[in-house]
């Protein structure tokens, strides 16, 4: 059952129509205008807590009613449509230059820009070649820390845990547009100790999607080091992996957005690596 939770989260993340997409995030700006109106007396950490708790217990138990009364195959139910929410409230990864853009979302969540229609392109036709490279470590980095927290971050957390646990993990992010700085500032916090796990792996598989040895020698030093940051461990894997040479023959913008859809290819190669060792893992035998 986990492979089909996570072949059908994947397929809320990548193909779910973007108008659909607004309505997935309804419940999660309900939630947190909701719990908003928590009393301010009580510690910042217990409402983050509370927050977080009172839907994954909620769907804990109704998870767990359907197993004691015998009808497991029914908890496939619940978990489908929190998981649509999950992954479906993120930002569309559409591979074509001329898609709509899609980061006027109602909900006001600060998505990544998509990769070939970003703001950072359109920008690079004004701008000279030398600094279209900072551009494109801005967008790598953006892109990268949108993927993690929309979709390795949350798939880890289901793999290893339950759709309660990924729940939980998207309650964090999305916490981290409620309205009291405090509440935002920690949420961010516990966001980065979710993500410490989910960005290792992510490195160890863009090495194995791209250049190996290079990336391998470029992170081996890092990976287990508790104060390298989320953001630098994947921007530099994700340069040795698929290093971003620009194309000097074409225009800025055509170079620029040339180098972001072979990043979006590395990645998508490392989801791959993810969902072979899956399918490897459920067919394993005891697995």
């Amino acid at each position: 059952m986990t492979l089909l939770l996570a072949l059908l989260s994947l397929a809320a993340y990548f193909a779910m129509p973007a108008e659909w997409r607004v309505p997935a995030a309804r419940p999660g700006t309900t939630w947190l205008q909701v719990s908003a109106r928590l009393p301010a007396s009580i510690a910042v950490g217990v409402r983050l807590a509370l927050i977080l708790i009172i839907p994954m217990v909620v769907l804990g138990i109704i998870l767990q009613a359907f197993r004691e009364v015998g009808l497991s195959v029914l908890t496939l139910l619940p978990a489908a449509l929190v998981l649509l929410v999950v992954f479906g409230d993120s930002q569309q990864p559409v591979a074509a230059p001329d898609s709509p853009d899609d980061g006027d979302d109602d909900h006001g969540d600060e998505h990544v820009p998509d990769v070939t229609d970003s703001a950072m392109v359109r920008d690079a036709v004004e701008v000279s070649a030398t600094n279209v490279r900072e551009l494109l470590l801005q967008a790598r980095r953006r892109v990268l820390s949108g993927q993690l927290t929309e979709l390795f971050s949350p798939l880890f957390w289901l793999l290893l845990a339950s759709p309660v646990a990924a729940l939980g993990y998207y309650l964090v992010r999305r916490a981290e547009q409620h309205p009291e700085e405090a509440v935002r500032d920690l949420a961010t916090r516990w966001r980065d100790l979710a993500d410490w796990l989910p960005t290792r792996l992510l490195a160890l598989s863009l090495a194995l999607a791209g250049n190996f040895k290079d990336t391998w020698q470029v992170i081996r030093e890092r990976l287990l080091k508790p104060e390298v940051a989320s953001a630098e461990l994947l921007d530099q894997a994700a340069e040795a992996a698929e290093p971003a040479d620009l194309d000097v023959t074409l225009s800025p913008s055509v170079g620029l957005e040339q180098a972001l859809l072979e990043l979006s290819a590395l990645l998508q190669r490392a989801l791959i690596v993810w969902m072979v060792m899956l399918a490897l893992h459920t067919l394993w035998p005891g697995g």
